[in-house]
Formats: structure tokens, C-alpha cells, sequence
């Protein structure tokens, strides 16, 4: 790993937090500086990737993909939580799927963009503490609605009072909000029973690294390998704009660059130099200027 940083694509096991696969990465990596693009609730499991070093400062705009899940949603029992959490799967009342036109009215409800209430138990801040801190000390208060983008949703019977289901979402969107809104939509009730990411954007978790369990460690002798991909590989949802050397050297020492045929462009690009080497993020503005926003040393 260069010290400009770089991105690592980790398969979040179950119950690990986020946060310990950021701990993993640090003490893996040595290094201090990790953020993931993302939280994933503990009992979920799939793709987390996460920026080490300088490329941290790239994590907002790494934000802009939509992510994508499969899941499972059981009807017949809304939890404080929304997922499965403290369920004992033998007291859950056998609940008969909806038909199909039912179902696919609440399906087509929740496709789009929607008003979403994020549950109680999340890391949404009210007057700076987590939400989930708040719930789990009996003072659940309300959580204002925020606006997501469902691109797609699909669903599939799964079995007795069971929804198999794909989604495409908007970064900020709560898979458990959907299940539960689901449950309100057919007047059954339902809960997030399992969810796993497959992908943010373009990075799919098939390319991912899964940390092992101290027993899968011993039987393998130690970590699997892992592979710090260089700030040009992480794939932000801008437009590129590649500089000469000269106006690189500007770009990097905090200048304004003057670019000919960037007023057609206006807002963040990625700034690439000789070779693709990115050497941060700009700001193109409607004069033809170019702002530097993040700048990434050589």
C-alpha cells in the first residue's frame, strides 16, 4: 500500500459490527486511518468497502452509488428493532402470504421515491446521540422521515409467511424500514429476517475479502491475503478531467487550473493526471476554472 491510500473490499461477516472490520483493517494494514463507505447492521453480512489512508477523503462521494441487497422479510410479527433480533423463531404466528395482487401493490408503494421513518433502534443522531443508544434506554423518540430512491424492489414467495426479496436502493435507505413498512402495507406486521449486501455501484462483494473466525484461522494458518486497491481503482460517479503535468503540479499546491471546454461541466470530477493517476477531487465551475476540493499527494 502506497502512502496515498487505497480501497479494501471486505465480506462483513455476521455479527460483526462495522466498526470491528474497521478495527481488523487497522490492525491488519497498520495503520490508523480507515473509514467504510456504509454501515452494515451486525446481523447483516456482505460488502463493505472501506478507504484506507488518505483516500478516506473520498468517502463522500462513494456515498453517491446505490447499493444493493438480498434479503428476507417475515410476515406476522413487527419487532422494536425491525429485524430479527431477540425472535425465538418457534412463538412467530403462522401467517398466510397475500395474494399477488395485494402483494404487488405494496411492492409497487414502496418503489420509487418515498418518505422514510428510519428505525428506532439506528445510528440516526437526535441532539447528537444515537438513536439506538436512546431506544435501548426506553426513551425511543420521534425520527423525522428522510427521502430515498428504491430503484428496484422485487419479491418472491419464500415459504410460510415468507418474503424472499432483491432490492437497489439509495445510500441512507433502512432495509428494515422497508420490511416493516411492507408489514404495515398488508396489515400483517413484518421484520428484516436476513439481509446481505451484494454490491455498492460497480464493486460487487464476489471480489471481497472475508475476515475468518479464530477457528477458520488456525485451520488455515493464518489471514487470507488482502489487496489494497490504489486510489485510481476506487470508482467514484463523477466525470473525469485529465490535466498535463504542469497543471497538475498547480492543482496540487491548493491553485485554481484553468481548463479550456470545462464550462460544459460543472460541479465535483475526478482529476486525473499522466498515466490516470488521480490526483484528487475538483470543483468545475461555469468559468472554466478548476477548483481543487481534495487534493491526493503523488
Amino acid at each position: 500500500m502506497t502512502r496515498r491510500g487505497g480501497i479494501v473490499l471486505v465480506d462483513k461477516p455476521p455479527d460483526w459490527t462495522s466498526h470491528d472490520v474497521v478495527a481488523w483493517l487497522r490492525a491488519r494494514l497498520g495503520v490508523r486511518r480507515v473509514g467504510h463507505a456504509g454501515t452494515l447492521d451486525p446481523l447483516a453480512t456482505g460488502l463493505l468497502p472501506c478507504l484506507v489512508g488518505p483516500a478516506t477523503r473520498l468517502t463522500r462521494w462513494l456515498h453517491l452509488w446505490p447499493k444493493t441487497y438480498v434479503g428476507e422479510i417475515v410476515l406476522g410479527l413487527e419487532t422494536p428493532t425491525g429485524d430479527a433480533e431477540g425472535v425465538d423463531p418457534g412463538t412467530l404466528p403462522a401467517v398466510p402470504l397475500p395474494p399477488a395482487p395485494v402483494l404487488e401493490r405494496a411492492r409497487r408503494a414502496l418503489e420509487g421515491e418515498i418518505e422514510q421513518v428510519p428505525p428506532a433502534f439506528s445510528a440516526k443522531k437526535l441532539r447528537g446521540t444515537p438513536a439506538h443508544r436512546l431506544a435501548r434506554r426506553g426513551r425511543e423518540l420521534p425520527l423525522a422521515p428522510v427521502r430515498v430512491t428504491v430503484h428496484r424492489l422485487r419479491l418472491c414467495r419464500a415459504g410460510d409467511g415468507r418474503l424472499a426479496f432483491a432490492a437497489r436502493v439509495s445510500s441512507g435507505t433502512y432495509l428494515r424500514s422497508l420490511a416493516r413498512d411492507l408489514g404495515r402495507l398488508l396489515g400483517t406486521g413484518a421484520f428484516l429476517a436476513r439481509l446481505r449486501r451484494t454490491a455498492v455501484g460497480p464493486l460487487r462483494v464476489r471480489g471481497a475479502v472475508r475476515p475468518l473466525s479464530r477457528h477458520e484461522r488456525q485451520a488455515a494458518s493464518g489471514e487470507p491475503a488482502l489487496a489494497v486497491l490504489p486510489p485510481e481503482a476506487i470508482p467514484l460517479p463523477l466525470p473525469d478531467v485529465g490535466l498535463a503535468e504542469e497543471e497538475v503540479a498547480l492543482f496540487r499546491h491548493g491553485r485554481p487550473v484553468a481548463c479550456p471546454g470545462l464550462s460544459a461541466v460543472e460541479g465535483a470530477v475526478r482529476v486525473l493526471g499522466p498515466g490516470g493517476m488521480l490526483a484528487g477531487i475538483g470543483e468545475a465551475g461555469a468559468d472554466g476554472r478548476l477548483q481543487p476540493r481534495v487534493v491526493l499527494d503523488p
